[in-house]
C-alpha cells in the first residue's frame, strides 16, 4: 500500500509539473506533494478554501520559502489511484 501511495504521489507531481498554471515547490519522494498555483499567496489560499469546501477531500497547507503552499498527502488506506486523479481534475477545475 505504501508503494502505491508513493507512486500515486509521483504521478500527481508529474501532472502538476505539466500544467503551466501550477508549480511543484519541493521534491516528492514519499506520498506528500507540495505545490501551488503560479500566483499570489491569497490566490493559493482561496484555491485551497475552494478545494476543501467541496467536501470531496481535504488538503492542507504550509509556508515554504515565505510562500503559501498547498499539500496533497496520500495516506488513507481506502484511497485509490482514481481518487488521486479525481483530486487533480477537481483542483484544475477550481
Amino acid at each position: 500500500m505504501l508503494r502505491s501511495h508513493v507512486r500515486w504521489a509521483q504521478e500527481f507531481a508529474a501532472l502538476v509539473d505539466t500544467d503551466p498554471r501550477f508549480e511543484r515547490v519541493a521534491p516528492a519522494p514519499l506520498s506528500t506533494v507540495c505545490f501551488r498555483l503560479k500566483g499570489s499567496d491569497q490566490e493559493n489560499q482561496a484555491l485551497l478554501e475552494r478545494i476543501n469546501a467541496t467536501g470531496k477531500f481535504f488538503l492542507s497547507h504550509t509556508v515554504l520559502n515565505g510562500r503559501f503552499v498547498i499539500r496533497l498527502a496520500i495516506g488513507n488506506l481506502a484511497t485509490t489511484r482514481e481518487d488521486v486523479a479525481y483530486a487533480w481534475d477537481l483542483i484544475r477545475s477550481l
